[in-house]
Parts: structure tokens; sequence; C-alpha cells
């Protein structure tokens, strides 16, 4: 098993064989520079100072990484992967491991968040869309009587829009709390009536629908 194998004796088995081979000496200076760390998985990890960094790139080529990777899958008898860090301890090897679990944890909550408020954001824009088509789809909005009705045929449209944008996204109270004001100051800039008022019909119609 890969897990098994001791990364000084792999490295330095692989390190004999490429002599043998091509002249190559920018990569047999490289892979003579680095240090073996461990084999991690399907990784051998080697460690190099920072003042020996240059020696990397020359490992980590396309080219060079894959006649890495052919000798070591001879030594081996699977195929592994080499990776180069700044440090020449277990020890860094281990604190770098840390740190990408870490990236990696916030990077995962931060992806579902995004996606979440994408979801929930894509319904409120739907939404809005949907309102705001009640009063432009119509020519009948000179008479007061034609506004209310307008005004709560739109009520009822964003109270559907909010609880689906919540069921989607249920964490995301800002994210409600700014889509829905969004849509009242429009409505009471189609009804020419303040906000307060047309958010005052919307918890009205809330509450009609909850006691129901």
């Amino acid at each position: 098993m890969a897990e098994q194998f001791d990364a000084e004796k792999v490295w330095h088995q692989m390190r004999e064989l490429l002599h043998k081979g091509d002249l190559n000496p920018p990569l047999w200076t490289a892979v003579d520079t680095v240090r073996p760390l461990a084999v991690d998985g399907d990784t051998v990890v080697v460690g190099v100072t920072t003042a020996d960094m240059q020696h990397a790139g020359y490992i980590e080529t396309s080219c060079n990484k894959a006649q890495l990777q052919e000798l070591l899958e001879q030594i081996s008898g699977r195929r592994l992967d080499v990776r180069v860090i700044n440090g020449t301890t277990v020890e860094d090897w281990e604190r770098i491991k840390q740190r990408e679990s870490a990236g990696l944890d916030a990077a995962t909550v931060h992806a579902r968040t995004r996606i979440a408020q994408k979801g929930g954001r894509a319904i409120w824009q739907q939404g809005a869309e949907r309102v705001f088509a009640i009063f432009t789809g119509t020519r009948a909005r000179a008479r007061g009587t034609d506004l209310a009705r307008l005004l709560r045929e739109s009520v009822v449209a964003m109270r559907e829009v909010e609880q689906a944008a919540r069921a989607d996204s249920p964490d995301d109270e800002e994210l409600h709390d700014q889509q829905l004001n969004r849509i009242i100051d429009r409505v009471a800039t189609y009804c020419s009536i303040p906000p307060t008022v047309v958010a005052l019909e919307y918890l009205r119609h809330c509450d009609d629908e909850n006691s129901g």
C-alpha cells in the first residue's frame, strides 16, 4: 500500500532511475535538492526551503512531472502524484493540510450560501417582474378604485413570492427583507402613495391569511 511506503526510500529509488535516463540537469538538480517528507494517500510530498523554491518549477512542469509519475509508478505499482511544498518537515506539511482544510471548509460554506442566495434572489427577481406586470400590463390605472384593485392584487402576489423565496432560502433574512421592501417601494410609486401604506396593506393581508 502507498501509505506504507517510506518517502525517502521511494524518492531515492526514483532519483536513481531518473539519472539513468535522458540528460536533464535542471530536473536532476531539483530532484536532488528537495526533501522527501511523506507519502500521503496517492501523493509523494517533497519539501523545499524558500531560498530553493525555484527548483519546484522544474518538478511541477507538466512534462517533468509526468516523467516522475511514471518512474514512481514503476517503483510503487500504482499511480502517485508529486507535490512540492514550502517547508522541510512533516510538521510543515501537516500545518499546510490544516490550513487548506480550513480554507476548503470556509469555501464550501461560502459556496452553499451563494447558491442559496442565488436561488432566493432568482425567485424574488421573477416575483418582482410578476408584481410589476400587474401595473404595466393594464391601462386601467387612472381611477382610485382601479389602483386599489391593482394594489390588492399585487399584495397577494407579493405574499406568494415571499413564501416561495423563504422556503427556498430560509436563513437569508436580509435578502428577503431587502427584496420585499424593494417591491413595496415600486408598488408605492405605481400607486402614487407612501411605501408605508403599501406595507400596511401587505401586513394586513398577511394577518388575514394567518387568522384564516
